[in-house]
């Protein structure tokens, strides 16, 4: 299980011949196989699509449009997503700091004993925990905010879909900084893994409000599938929209990885499953989302046409998920 890692040549735990051998020639492929993709990436005719574009892309950002548009119920509900997730921001950046003085005695030193108060176990999972949740919260505002602007009128009833994944979020961020501290401190009992921490780098939230959040991204996916419901009813199969749709159904399956780990599980499989939820979920499905939304973005703002945009999500989607 271990295969060289953690290092340890004095538990005997060194590199054997045929782990350097493969990675040599992992490193190659992966070298020659990104190679393959830009080369044939490179060798599409892009000067035919950018031609025409002025004619082809919307024009979203042009003055008089932007000083016409007023924002729709749903658009405005998304404010408060991006507020709390300013906020949430702002509590990853003071744990970051309190984990670190905790190491190099900063606060100690003039005199405040911050590391009794806040435990770099509690400062760390924060860290590392409110980081996935402020990032996943823009996502969400972003990616509703952007429905109107696809597919008018808005479905009937959208808004309270919209603020009841708000505050699905809201209880799930709120007891995630508290059950932290009070299931490190021991004030939960036997409910510290259900609403303290389970222990496990970013799946620190307890497994009630894992739950919680899981029911969260399936709430998203029907509000984005609402929203753009007439322009997926086109069946344009690698259409920006249809990607929004199937990177937010890869989200949701990766995220199940997280559930799998107990308190009686055995540490291999438990870090394993833990790793394909870090890897998987944060960083392949959400790096994809992110690509597309952007994407989706720039073309709606004129910087680019649908061609060039999708063009890129496709390239995203093989070096995200085929690597």
């Amino acid at each position: 299980y271990t295969h060289n890692w953690p290092y340890d040549p004095e538990a005997g735990n060194t590199p054997t011949p045929g782990i350097v051998f493969w990675s040599v020639i992992d490193a190659l492929v992966l070298i020659l196989s990104m190679g393959v993709v830009f080369y044939f990436y490179g060798k599409l005719d892009r000067e035919t699509v950018w031609e025409g574009q002025a004619a082809s892309a919307p024009p979203l950002a042009t003055i008089e449009l932007v000083d016409a548009s007023r924002p729709t119920p749903s658009q405005r509900a998304t404010y408060k997503y991006f507020a709390v997730a300013a906020v949430l921001f702002v509590v990853q950046v003071f744990a970051g700091l309190a984990a670190i003085s905790d190491f190099t005695g900063f606060f100690r030193s003039i005199g405040v004993p911050l590391d009794e108060l806040l435990p770099v176990t509690v400062s760390r999972a924060w860290h590392s925990q409110v980081s996935v949740l402020w990032i996943a919260v823009c996502w969400f505002g972003a990616s509703i905010w952007v429905l109107p602007v696809i597919s008018r009128p808005e479905p009937h009833r959208q808004l309270g879909w919209i603020n009841a994944l708000f505050w699905m979020l809201v209880v799930v961020a709120a007891g995630t900084l508290v059950g932290v501290p009070l299931g490190v401190h021991g004030l939960l009992g036997e409910a510290w893994r259900w609403l303290g921490l389970q222990g496990w780098e970013y799946v620190q939230l307890g497994r009630a409000f894992q739950f919680l959040l899981y029911a969260a991204f399936i709430v998203w996916l029907i509000v984005v599938v609402r929203g753009l419901w007439p322009v997926l009813r086109r069946r344009a199969t690698w259409s920006l929209p249809n990607w929004m749709v199937y990177s937010i159904c890869g989200i949701i399956l990766m995220f199940t990885a997280g559930f799998v780990a107990g308190p009686e599980t055995n540490f291999v499989i438990a870090d394993f499953w833990r790793w394909c939820t870090i890897h998987m979920w944060v960083e392949a499905f959400f790096e994809l989302f992110t690509t597309i939304l952007v994407a989706y973005f720039m073309y709606l703002m004129g910087f680019v046409n649908h061609a060039v945009a999708s063009r890129v999500v496709y390239l995203a989607a093989i070096l995200f998920l085929g690597s």
